[in-house]
């Protein structure tokens, strides 16, 4: 993990010990971003990437003109394991659909967006790190060439954005699985369309008790 990973990290937690510390409730206003900045000693560019990462996850709101508010955090009326299911259902079909009608084209697309999420990943930028990760799956989807899987995976979406930012908060926790997502590509380029397939189910089980039935 890098320096700047470190410090991210370190911020959100701060963050979040304020948060706690202050009594703050849902709707209370943060203080500006000048101020937060200097109670926790780091530059405002590593605040800015802190709240990202906690607006992503629904523990803060940010409103145009106003200011940084607590936000209640939850995914909402579908459990975590009603989504990671139903992305798997999607994807697992949609990987062997695209191992099928990939072209020269598309695997480049896909490698651009996939160094693009690792790099991002290396340096710490969070917010976009999360971004370019969703695209990486959302090209695959749309790789498929099936616009039924392409509508509910783009549906999905918003919760998965969600589910990956809240596993990111964790970061104690949280996996670096760029080997997987580069085994996904090469998979992808051989035509393995079984090895792929596999290799999405670990993906998205990948830290979590629940496994495909």
């Amino acid at each position: 993990m890098t320096k700047n990973r470190n410090l991210v990290n370190e911020t959100i937690q701060q963050v979040e010990n304020y948060i706690q510390q202050n009594e703050l409730m849902i709707g209370d206003k943060l203080p500006i971003e000048k101020e937060l900045a200097e109670i926790f000693g780091v530059g405002r560019s590593t605040l800015r990437e802190a709240v990202k990462i906690l607006v992503y996850s629904n523990v803060l709101e940010v409103k145009q003109g106003s200011g940084t508010f607590v936000k209640n955090g939850s995914i909402g009326e579908f459990s975590t394991t009603d989504l990671l299911r139903a992305r798997s259902m999607i994807e697992s079909q949609a990987i062997v659909l695209a191992a099928m009608y990939r072209t020269d084209k598309d695997m480049l697309r896909l490698k651009e967006v996939l160094f693009q999420r690792n790099r991002l990943l290396e340096a710490g930028n969070f917010s976009e790190y999360i971004e370019a990760d969703l695209a990486f799956h959302q090209q695959i989807v749309a790789m498929s060439q099936n616009p039924f899987l392409i509508k509910w995976y783009n549906e999905l979406l918003p919760d998965i954005k969600l589910h990956l930012s809240q596993q990111v908060l964790r970061m104690e926790d949280y996996q670096d699985n760029t080997s997987l997502h580069n085994t996904i590509y090469r998979a992808l380029l051989e035509g393995k369309a079984e090895e792929a397939q596999a290799m999405v189910q670990k993906n998205i089980f990948t830290d979590e008790e629940d496994e495909i039935g």
